[in-house]
């Protein structure tokens, strides 16, 4: 599809859920009304019923007409959620397609500068690759999708699983959609899966074989003792025994269970929604082998999770003092609710993690699919072992396809290292760019904005950004240094890279710039790496005549015509022969003219 379509494709689903959000509400309103009709019903024929005494039998009948009446406005209000959700989704899709997609998570939390290429290919933050693909709503999923884009794949088949799954996915927007939507229902905190985690390790509050029995025998007896006592009152000491008993034996346990439930308080609402989700993907028809065994998983862990999310709202109770103490006094709750969670941890405790990795999985699979389905004209990379970049119409996949200029790379053993110079804003840092998301993107299973692209798995390290510290007490220049090492050192591990280079060593004086980055360049040579370097600095292009089967001048050009400057932001062979600095000074009226 083209942005167009694509934004009306995403606008028609918008309205469509707009219609089912309104009949949902004018639902939930009729329902409303129906349960105070009913509540007022109640209430009269009560009343009446002191005078006539056989409407007492009556009176069942609007309670359980009550009940059945919360129950639907219960599923109808959740119904109301995920309609809005999916309206939500479907407008930041749209906007997205026009070039807006603030309403997007941006991945803030993730921005790492000295990360070897995530800060200087704005792979985090505001605008950036995280922001534009992410669909991912649980908090692991965020985190997994971050990952991803800064730890790549490992291997060739891993990739090639990956864009299968995605493909299916790119097919299926109801599923997508229906996910991501269930996904932001529940807000989690940070500290959700750590607590969650924490309780699964935590020492078991009832480790002696004699509380099965105990909870199995006491909250009956202590029950019948109320009953009989009420007909008999001889035995109400024996009933008040029981009831201390219980309270007494409680009390013994209560810093326990209080520490207990201290993990897991309120974590009902978060596990429902793990439940749902996993709910999701077990019922979802998939035919990739990815999706299926995680098909198959979700299957067996929903029930589980859903059980583990009830079981908690059981113990949740206790936070209700009427609550806690009339089914406390009768039935030993407290307990009854941690014996039946140890028990649940015995059996799966071990698989919990797990299963939240599963849906981060899906989401990151889900995110790269939507991100397919908005770009069926880009293309899934070719994965090979030669070291050596190829692409055709290789653009930048942020830049709308309007405005984007694709250019071709071959980067290989006849071509391994790049000398790009250009005039300044000519397009050179948007090139390296260009390049390194794009590997990003293919080594993370994702398709690539290009016809044609090839590349084998290699790191990636790129020095654009570099940026002075005062809390570590780093120059800016110590700062470049030190990248530059880091590079160094993994090269002499024979560790292949592909290398992006913006201005090397802008601390020091020309001459010393000079010499340093031509020494560089040579000693990159010898190691199994790919490099583009963008430079103001012609004297690096003399390198092409000492070295003219490994290294290659590629330049963007600035045509000034009457007075105005363009560019078209074509990528040349040769040398940059003009440059804009003195132009736009003049133009702009800070020197003469």
């Amino acid at each position: 599809m083209t942005p167009s379509t694509l934004v009306e494709f995403y606008h028609q689903r918008k309205l469509n859920f707009s219609a089912y959000l309104q009949e949902t509400r004018q639902e939930i309103n009729k329902i409303s009304n129906f349960r105070l009709l009913t509540a007022a019903t109640f209430l009269i024929l009560f009343y009446f019923a002191f005078q006539n005494q056989s409407l007492f039998f009556v009176l069942p009948i609007p309670i359980v007409l009550f009940a059945w009446l919360m129950q639907r406005h219960s599923k109808a209000f959740t119904r109301k959620i995920h309609f809005e959700n999916l309206v939500a989704i479907n407008d930041g899709e749209a906007k997205a397609q026009q070039g807006d997609f603030a309403s997007f998570y941006s991945g803030q939390t993730f921005i790492d500068p000295k990360h070897a290429y995530a800060h200087d290919l704005d792979l985090f933050g505001d605008g950036s690759l995280f922001q534009y693909m992410n669909r991912a709503n649980t908090l692991a999923g965020r985190k997994q999708f971050a990952q991803r884009l800064k730890e790549p794949l490992t291997t060739a088949s891993e990739i090639q699983t990956c864009q299968r799954s995605a493909k299916e996915l790119s097919e299926k927007t109801n599923f997508r959609q229906d996910f991501q939507a269930s996904g932001m229902e529940i807000a989690e905190l940070d500290t959700d899966r750590a607590q969650l985690v924490e309780w699964l390790s935590h020492p078991k509050v009832l480790q002696s074989g004699i509380y099965r029995p105990l909870l199995m025998i006491v909250p009956p007896l202590t029950v019948l003792g109320i009953l009989v006592s009420i007909f008999f009152p001889a035995f109400q000491s024996v009933a008040i025994l029981l009831i201390l008993f219980q309270w007494g034996f409680l009390g013994f346990h209560f810093k326990k269970i209080t520490a207990f439930h201290a993990y897991i308080s309120n974590k009902k609402n978060i596990l429902e929604k793990y439940s749902v989700l996993l709910h999701q993907v077990q019922g979802e028809k998939f035919s990739s082998p990815q999706l299926l065994d995680f098909s198959k998983r979700a299957a067996e862990a929903h029930a589980h999770v859903e059980k583990l999310a009830s079981l908690v709202s059981a113990l949740d109770a206790r936070l209700n003092f009427m609550t806690s103490f009339v089914v406390n006094s009768l039935l030993l709750y407290d307990l009854q609710c941690v014996y039946r969670l140890e028990q649940w941890k015995d059996l799966h405790a071990p698989k919990l993690e797990s299963w939240i990795d599963l849906l981060a999985e899906v989401e990151v699979l889900a995110s790269i699919g939507t991100f397919s389905f908005n770009h069926s004209d880009f293309s899934n990379p070719a994965i090979h072992e030669t070291l050596e970049i190829t692409a055709t119409e290789l653009g930048h996949p942020l830049i709308r396809k309007h405005e984007r200029i694709a250019n071709p790379v071959t980067l290989t053993a006849q071509e391994q290292v790049w000398i790009v110079t250009g005039a300044n804003m000519a397009g050179k840092s948007t090139f390296l760019r260009t390049l390194g998301i794009n590997v990003v993107l293919a080594l993370m299973g994702a398709p690539v904005c290009a016809r044609d692209f090839k590349t084998p798995i290699l790191g990636l390290r790129s020095g654009m950004r570099t940026a002075d510290s005062l809390k570590d007490h780093e120059s800016y220049f110590y700062a470049e240094l030190n990248r530059l090492k880091s590079i160094i050192d993994e090269l002499r591990k024979d560790v292949p890279l592909l290398i992006l280079l913006d201005e090397i060593l802008k601390g020091t004086n020309s001459n010393d710039k000079q010499s340093g980055s031509i020494a560089l360049v040579k000693q990159l040579l010898p190691h199994p790496c790919l490099v583009v370097i963008a430079t103001h600095d012609l004297v690096l292009g003399d390198l092409e005549k000492e070295y003219p089967n490994r290294i290659k001048n590629y330049c963007f050009e600035a045509t000034i015509e009457n007075d105005q400057l363009s560019f078209d932001y074509k990528l040349k062979p040769g040398l940059a022969q003009k440059m804009n600095a003195t132009f736009l000074m003049r133009k702009m009226g800070i020197i003469p003219r």
